[in-house]
């Protein structure tokens, strides 16, 4: 501002150098004088409020300038996250079309697994037991085969709890007929898939205990080695599978196999 003030009084000085005219008195020089010095005062009045005006302007634009850098970080994030969401969007679909493939896998394996527990496909021993003497059967017989039969319908078909269930009620309702001791060796190979091996491992000895020659009790003994050694008890697991050559002689093949299977996986010696 004292820049401009001085400019201005420069000029105006200037013009009271340049030489006066023979025709102006000393009088008309005086009264330029006092209109100059008005006008400079009229100038140092306005010229703050022009200084001020000026500095405004500046700081305006300046805000602009930051608000249109401001902006176009904005519109730059924003198109960043439309292409994130754009991608997760994707990632969300083929997600969803997995988990649905997946959802699909476990339902055939759930029911592939049913048809692997109980054999099918297979002669089930429990089965021959019951068609030979199916054309005898009385009505209470034929209730107990037809409840037998339900709950291995579930089991088959993957349906692991509506089996559980069907199995404990069948073994309530008949603690003693032959059937109970295949039930209770299928409620330890439902725990053992659900991953329950405490709970396998007493269904697995309860079918020892209360049929030691049923059907089902040399499979039940090398389960039984198995779900042990889950539960890291590995010295009673290799006790249990070393014994069974000599308490089941004649278990089957595949029972055999199974368990050398067992032994090698729990390392016994």
């Amino acid at each position: 501002m004292r820049l401009t003030k001085t400019l201005v009084l420069t000029s105006l000085l200037a013009g009271l150098a340049m030489p006066a005219s023979a025709a102006e008195s000393k009088k008309e020089i005086a009264a330029r004088l006092d209109a100059l010095q008005a006008r400079v005062g009229v100038v140092e009045t306005r010229m703050p409020a022009a200084v001020r005006l000026h500095e405004r302007l500046d700081d305006l634009e300046q805000q602009l300038r930051v608000q249109t850098g401001a902006n176009e970080r904005l519109e730059f994030e924003n198109r960043k996250r439309a292409d994130e969401l754009t991608g997760l969007q994707r990632a969300v679909d083929l997600l969803t079309r997995d988990m649905e493939s997946l959802r699909q896998d476990a339902r055939n394996a759930n029911a592939s697994l049913g048809r692997y527990l109980t054999g099918e496909g297979e002669p089930a021993r429990e089965a021959r037991l019951s068609t030979k003497a199916s054309a005898a059967l009385d009505d209470d017989a034929q209730a107990t085969q037809t409840s037998y039969a339900q709950a291995k319908t579930f089991l088959e078909q993957g349906y692991f709890d509506q089996a559980r269930t069907a199995f404990e009620v069948f073994i309530t309702e008949h603690e003693n007929v032959p059937l109970t001791g295949p039930a209770l060796f299928w409620l330890g190979e439902i725990a053992a898939v659900q991953g329950d091996f405490r709970g396998a491992t007493n269904a697995y000895i309860e079918t020892l205990k209360r049929f030691p020659k049923g059907s089902k009790a040399p499979e039940a003994m090398v389960k039984l080695g198995a779900a042990l050694y889950a539960l890291g008890d590995k010295v009673e697991a290799c006790r249990t599978l070393k014994a069974l050559p000599s308490q089941y002689p004649k278990a089957a093949t595949g029972v055999r196999a199974r368990a050398k299977i067992e032994r090698s996986r729990a390392g016994c010696s």
